[in-house]
């Protein structure tokens, strides 16, 4: 695993390192995708890369990617927020390389904070979108089946539904604009979501962190899929106990 760049001399884009300095570290932390150069893996990714390629135009994929190399953590906020709102490249591309010439935990969890921040304050442009124009956006961007079951989702379940949404693989715009065309309540979709791509982006990223290269070349969006589903069917029990337990605090309010 590649050591983090300790000084400023060996930063390569010490620009980025001054804006993300915290004053109180004894060290001074740079963070760059050039990492992903350190720990010699960036063909580690090329499949997954590859299979995103197959579903969004490469060159997508390609210039999105690569813009976000130069900027480091600055990039991923970048490409998080916008693939909460408008963009169809995950965050992912950018952050498990990240996460795998990462040379600490902790600085593993300033990537998924940072991931989780912008995908957050970025569903709140998607949100809006969703509020103004979200009918025509969803028409044009996912198939009837698939605005069925986000819309089942979000009615039946609320919050829960929108944080089992978030830990999954559904696009977290599409999730934002029925959010949004539905006009749920805002605090529960920010907080309900935040913690749902909490733990979305932090499994794979500690994963990768711990396993290296098995981990990273395991985690394909066919397996992460599997597993979100798999983690989603283990969590039924859970959310029916949770329901009912809600059913029976209003019931128990009214009968007072």
């Amino acid at each position: 695993m590649a050591p983090l760049m300790r000084s400023w001399g060996q930063c390569m884009n010490p620009a980025v390192s001054m804006i993300i300095r915290s004053p109180s570290a004894r060290v001074p932390i740079c963070v760059s995708l050039h990492w992903m150069q350190l720990a010699g893996n960036v063909d580690s990714i090329g499949p997954f890369r590859q299979s995103m390629a197959s579903l969004v135009p490469e060159t997508w994929v390609d210039w999105t990617v690569d813009a976000a190399e130069s900027f480091g953590l600055i990039g991923l906020f970048i490409v998080s927020a916008t693939e909460s709102a408008i963009q169809p490249v995950p965050p992912d591309l950018v952050s498990w390389p990240m996460a795998l010439g990462a040379g600490s935990l902790s600085e593993v969890m300033a990537i998924v904070l940072v991931a989780t921040i912008g995908s957050v304050l970025g569903s709140l442009g998607g949100y809006w979108i969703g509020s103004v124009a979200g009918d025509y956006a969803l028409s044009r961007f996912a198939s009837e089946s698939s605005i069925a079951r986000l819309e089942h989702i979000m009615h039946r379940h609320g919050s829960f539904g929108v944080f089992f949404a978030a830990l999954g693989p559904v696009p977290y715009k599409a999730l934002a604009w029925t959010a949004g065309a539905g006009s749920m309540p805002l605090i529960p979709f920010v907080i309900s979501g935040g913690i749902g791509r909490l733990m979305r982006f932090s499994i794979p990223a500690v994963s990768i962190w711990y396993y290296g290269d098995a981990a990273l070349e395991w985690f394909t969006p066919v397996r992460f899929l599997l597993m979100s589903v798999l983690g989603l069917v283990l969590m039924i029990p859970v959310f029916r106990w949770m329901q009912n337990q809600g059913h029976s605090e209003e019931e128990g309010m009214r009968t007072r």
